[in-house]
C-alpha cells in the first residue's frame, strides 16, 4: 500500500521490488553498475521510497530482455 507524503504517492522499497519481481540484491547491484538511478526521495529513516514514475522505470528495466553473449564452445 503506497504512502502519501506531501501529496506524493510513494512506495516503500519492499513494495517496489516485489511489484517489479526483483530481488534486493539485484536492485543494489544494478544501482552500483549504473543500470538504474537511485531514488529521488528517502523517508525520515533514510529508506528509499519510489515515486510512481520511478516504480514504472524499475518495472520497465526489470522486464527488459538481454541477449546472452554468443561464445563459441570449444572442446579440446
Amino acid at each position: 500500500m503506497p504512502l502519501v507524503i506531501e501529496g506524493r504517492k510513494l512506495y516503500r522499497i519492499g513494495e517496489a521490488l516485489a511489484s517489479a519481481s526483483l530481488s534486493r540484491a539485484t536492485y543494489f547491484r544494478w544501482l552500483k553498475l549504473g543500470r538504474l538511478k537511485d531514488t529521488q526521495y528517502k523517508d525520515r529513516n533514510g529508506r528509499r521510497v519510489f515515486t510512481e514514475e520511478e516504480l514504472s522505470d524499475l518495472k520497465r528495466e526489470a522486464q527488459k530482455l538481454v541477449e546472452a553473449p554468443q561464445i563459441p564452445l570449444t572442446f579440446g
